[in-house]
């Protein structure tokens, strides 16, 4: 489990450091940086087994996420603990702007593990040499006998972890995506981040995993009272393909072609209603639906975040999809979630230290800071609930701290 993280010079944050339990909400205000902490949590994630230009690249390249304007480095480092090893994942990136004002970077990926701070780093082609934190004091090598087996048994804790973070899902669920038909051609389907595949992956289920699509039904239901039962049927899928043509030998002439599949329909029975097509459905079932499934089918995600996990929902259905978010947290206790919100409703169901507030300081960059963190809230905590305190206290009171945290250096 992640346990803390911190960020420098990414997008808005410029100087954040954020402590991590293993179900965070995060609130505040519309562009305060809360999908940027989402964002910067997958990067490190995807950087455990994937080259760091095949993490950041075209629009997502480190010079359009590094904070406008801000000296030194780009830096993200996150530290936990996995099956009871320490381990820290960096990563630092140098940007320069060039005679001709183009934008070229240079960055490195570190991961050290273990009491002893075993590292391995790997770094793309002419990047320059890794930035220290100015707190962190540089290690003595190991001894030459130790080198080797450290090599090995760096070689596994990598291993390990690329599993453990890896399989990081940052969700960002799309309506129409859950609520198209789908077909795969996987001998296990997977869920899309945005929704894509919900048909294929609980047709799947249903004959596969009976056991997992009849969990996901069941909670699905305690979140939406009037659901009965979740079902697929077959469907017709059109997709464009490009289909190549050689004449004689010559280059191959590529021209898109529509084919039809049979694929699958998600279909819905809801009191009173039942054989409701998804298309038809509203966007809170579907939404729940698409997360339900994220959480119980395989690959299962050992970090799950998740963008306005109370999109749609009443205020009760976000109480109960808190509640069978906690049971699966309970079945797996090597998964963690960090979401945000925009409800009072949802946070009156955390412990205040599980609620992570932004704000935006004047010169446009984040503050953050827990809910326990308010000046009074030993005053308030035995009377008033997460939700009532955030809307009573709201976030300038973080950006009021940090700021005077600043005047003070």
């Amino acid at each position: 489990m992640i346990q803390q993280v911190s960020f420098t010079n990414f997008k808005s944050l410029r100087r954040v450091d954020a402590h991590l339990g293993r179900f965070m909400v995060i609130v505040g205000p519309n562009g305060s940086g809360k999908t940027s902490i989402l964002e910067g949590l997958h990067y490190l994630a995807q950087a455990t087994r994937l080259p760091l230009a095949g993490v950041m690249q075209g629009a997502f390249a480190p010079p359009n996420l590094k904070s406008r304007g801000s000296p030194g480095p780009m830096a993200l480092v996150a530290t936990g603990g996995f099956h009871d090893v320490n381990v820290e994942v960096g990563i630092i990136v140098h940007c320069k702007d060039d005679s001709n004002g183009d934008a070229s970077w240079s960055g490195t990926v570190v991961r050290r593990w273990g009491d002893t701070g075993e590292e391995t780093s790997e770094t793309t082609e002419g990047a320059q040499p890794l930035v220290k934190p100015a707190d962190q004091r540089p290690r003595p090598p190991p001894p030459p006998a130790r080198k080797d087996a450290l090599r090995r048994h760096g070689r596994r804790e990598m291993a390990e972890l690329a599993r453990e973070l890896g399989s990081a899902r940052k969700l960002r669920l799309d309506i129409e995506r859950l609520a198209a038909p789908s077909y795969s051609e996987e001998e296990t389907p997977r869920l899309d981040t945005d929704g894509s595949g919900l048909a294929s992956v609980l047709a799947d289920a249903a004959a596969r995993t009976p056991e997992a699509f009849q969990s996901i039904q069941e909670a699905a239901r305690r979140v939406i009272p009037t659901l009965e039962r979740i079902r697929t049927r077959r469907a017709k899928v059109q997709r464009q393909e490009r289909q190549e043509i050689r004449i004689d030998g010559e280059e191959a002439i590529r021209h898109p072609v529509d084919r039809v599949y049979w694929g699958h329909q998600v279909v819905l029975d809801f009191k009173g209603a039942p054989d409701i097509p998804a298309p038809l459905a509203s966007e809170g079932t579907l939404l729940v639906i698409g997360l339900l499934t994220a959480l119980w089918m395989e690959p299962k995600p050992r970090l799950l975040l998740l963008d306005d996990i109370d999109k749609a929902l009443h205020p009760r259905a976000q109480e109960e999809l808190v509640a069978q978010i906690r049971k699966i947290l309970e079945m797996s206790p090597e998964l963690q979630v960090i979401a945000t919100s925009h409800s009072p409703y949802l946070l009156d169901h955390f412990d205040a230290q599980d609620v992570l507030l932004t704000a935006l300081l004047p010169d446009g960059s984040t503050a953050c800071a827990r809910l326990t963190d308010h000046p009074d809230f030993d005053r308030w905590k035995s009377t008033t609930r997460s939700g009532e305190l955030w809307s009573f206290v709201g976030e300038d009171w973080v950006a009021q701290q940090a700021s005077a945290a600043q005047e003070h250096e």
